[in-house]
């Protein structure tokens, strides 16, 4: 993704002005000049002109492409390209190629947009029989590298049948991209730590991880706790981990020695959900966000806040804690389950109000816009939505942009200036029963 520069365009002018500076120079000036030139000169902000978005229209899954996020209308019917979905779709951009997981199947489809507003298949794995299971989770862990993964759960009983244990065995692999090939195989058993030992009724065991990024020669993986008296019950339906916060940790690209890092700083899951829950700042550090939810089946326990942690060297940052809760300043309590991030400490969090309504199924999203470096958060004033399930905005022209569907009602892209707090509504997609998951 790119990374936007703060004070963009009078960095423009400024260039323009060095521009004609040293041209003047050049013509009255000696051979020297050749010791001036600037060897590293910044980059100029990505220009797109072609962009993806994933629609969900009762359970069926539609990509269609748009020329422009900010203006126009887009439409799924009759339009685009419907993806294999025996469950879900789960969908990652990276280079000319888009890669669709089908959650439910475990196939990994390699997508490249045609000139009919629709996307071929350019090739296809079974990633999820690398990981052993037919719903493998994935993420994007860099450039070049999809992480595919999956935790199998084993009860360990004693003589009377009763479970005091459980064996979390983490299976992951590197897919190359865009060759689509395997090229590393791990397993590693995920330890409890004393932390999870305190909780619930036999203490909480590691059942999911998510959300991998890689920093340097570390690869960071979010953890997601459950209360091991209940191990039938599958998530969301059971309380989470809401003592700490853990994160896994493996040297790279070896994948070894994995260990996992606490925090005490704040409690919750560290896996988000379908949205990021880290990112690595142009410094190489790791921003991470907090996940429990409010309502129904989640804990809101007393004293929860959603934080911002860093990770630095492999390790929590125990200087650094931003509590996003605490800056927003609202009356109702908030989670999030993920965040995006532009560039200079800059992000857009979808923020859960617990006064709106319930997590899931209703209107209680909105969008807050973060600063990790100042530590500063503003509520922007969009539509109410369900952004439970919203996996993905993109940053480009200068702009960033996500969609906002309210369940129905009008879906919008979104159109939010880094530079200020200002947003503007753009493209117009498909209404009422339609779900927009993300732009690429």
């Amino acid at each position: 993704m790119y990374k936007l520069k703060n004070n963009f365009k009078m960095k423009k002018y400024l260039s323009l002005a060095f521009v004609f500076l040293f041209g003047f120079a050049l013509f009255s000036c000696s051979d020297d000049d050749d010791n001036d030139s600037n060897p590293n000169p910044e980059p100029e902000p990505e220009v797109r002109d072609n962009f993806s978005v994933l629609g969900v229209i009762e359970g069926a899954y539609y990509l269609a492409q748009t020329e422009s996020l900010s203006e126009g209308t887009l439409s799924f019917v009759n339009n685009g390209t419907q993806l294999e979905a025996d469950q879900a779709a789960r969908i990652i951009a990276s280079g000319d190629y888009l890669y669709s997981l089908n959650y439910g199947t475990g196939l990994l489809t390699q997508l490249k947009a045609n000139t009919n507003g629709g996307y071929d298949i350019v090739k296809e794995i079974n990633a999820g029989l690398s990981v052993g299971t037919n719903r493998p989770r994935f993420k994007l862990a860099s450039e070049d590298i999809i992480m595919v993964y999956n935790v199998t759960v084993e009860p360990i009983k004693d003589q009377d049948d009763n479970i005091i244990d459980n064996t979390c065995t983490l299976r992951l692999a590197s897919v190359s991209i865009p060759d689509l090939t395997i090229a590393n195989l791990n397993e590693f058993v995920i330890p409890q730590s004393d932390n999870a030992k305190q909780g619930g009724t036999i203490g909480y065991h590691p059942m999911r991880v998510d959300g991998p990024v890689i920093s340097e020669d570390k690869i960071y993986f979010g953890l997601m706790h459950m209360d091991m008296s209940d191990p039938t019950t599958p998530p969301p339906f059971r309380k989470p981990k809401q003592t700490g916060l853990e994160t896994l940790v493996f040297d790279y690209p070896s994948l070894t020695n994995g260990t996992v890092v606490e925090s005490s700083v704040a409690s919750g899951h560290t896996t988000g959900y379908r949205a990021p829950s880290m990112h690595v700042d142009e410094e190489g550090d790791v921003y991470q966000v907090n996940w429990f939810m409010s309502g129904n089946s989640f804990d809101l326990s007393a004293g929860d806040k959603t934080v911002i942690s860093r990770l630095r060297d492999g390790v929590y940052d125990q200087a650094y804690s931003f509590n996003v809760s605490e800056a927003l300043g609202l009356s109702t309590n908030i989670a999030s389950v993920g965040w995006f991030y532009v560039g200079n400490g800059i992000g857009y969090m979808p923020i859960q109000l617990e006064d709106e309504g319930t997590y899931y199924n209703s209107n209680s999203w909105s969008v807050a816009k973060i600063d990790v470096y100042n530590k500063t958060a503003v509520k922007l004033d969009v539509p109410l939505s369900g952004l439970f399930s919203y996996e993905n905005g993109v940053a480009a022209n200068e702009m960033f942009y996500m969609a906002i569907s309210p369940i129905g009602g009008e879906s919008y892209v979104y159109e939010f200036d880094p530079e200020s707090n200002d947003f503007t509504q753009g493209l117009k997609l498909d209404g009422g029963n339609v779900v927009v998951d993300g732009v690429y």
